[in-house]
């Protein structure tokens, strides 16, 4: 089995339809990014999510009014949106892969959601070309949104899940190769913000301290809850909370 097609046994689990939801530790993640989309992102911009997923950012943001393009490259994920009833509010669902979306014309959209995409991009080349891509489709002066998974706290995660395999887990770090996904160093999404002549709006650890405090966290009431996330609003612009994040969100302006 190649890794295209491990890829898509991986997203044909349904795993990530329900990641974000799963738990409280889980939820953090979709709760961060709904709070700088509803402060940052113009209403009613026409949006391009191209990593869509099971849809939970597209449905969100076609609820609130804006004019939502879902794209995904697993047939599943393509299936699973239109299954959901809330497709209906969507203006288009496509089946494409990020570093070919020909099917759409340079600046058509105000926004363009690349969340899932660079997780899988193992070359360097391939990365370069999938954010190329979105920034053609993307109008000038449109804002441009890339997650991305941060490289040490998988190392540390892992190590936390097994301690044992330290050695080998620290290879992750020289790399960023962690099976099926690619995670990113440190200074990466700076090189990337210069590189394409980016406006950085926000660089964001959309879920901080949640993986290795998962289990507190969940056991949190919801009062405890929101004082936790008012915490972490405080602090998930820090490049040092940033940097240890497991999952990032560089929300940045084109040029």
């Amino acid at each position: 089995m190649n890794f295209n097609e491990k890829l898509q046994e991986y997203y044909s689990s349904g795993y990530e339809k329900t990641r974000l939801a799963s738990d409280k530790a889980h939820s953090i993640e979709f709760i961060t990014t709904i709070h700088y989309f509803d402060e940052l992102l113009p209403r009613e911009s026409k949006v391009l999510d191209c990593c869509a997923g099971g849809g939970i950012y597209s449905y969100y943001l076609a609820e609130k009014g804006f004019n939502v393009t879902a794209a995904d490259l697993s047939s599943d994920n393509v299936e699973i949106i239109k299954a959901n009833k809330k497709s209906e509010l969507l203006s288009g669902i496509y089946n494409l892969n990020v570093l070919d979306m020909s099917v759409f014309k340079d600046e058509s959209f105000d926004v363009v959601l690349c969340m899932g995409a660079f997780y899988h991009l193992k070359s360097k080349k391939e990365r370069t070309k999938c954010i190329a891509e979105c920034l053609r489709v993307l109008k000038k002066g449109g804002i441009f949104v890339l997650a991305y998974i941060n490289r040490n706290p998988c190392v540390l995660y892992q190590f936390f899940q097994n301690p044992k395999d330290i050695a080998k887990q620290a290879e992750l770090i020289k790399t960023g190769d962690n099976n099926l996904f690619y995670t990113a160093g440190f200074d990466e999404i700076g090189k990337i913000v210069k590189k394409f002549n980016l406006t950085k709006i926000k660089n964001i650890g959309v879920d901080g301290s949640a993986y290795p405090l998962q289990k507190k966290i969940n056991s949190l009431n919801k009062k405890r809850f929101n004082d936790f996330m008012n915490y972490h609003f405080s602090v998930c612009e820090e490049p040092s909370v940033i940097g240890n994040s497991m999952h990032g969100l560089l929300i940045a302006g084109k040029g």
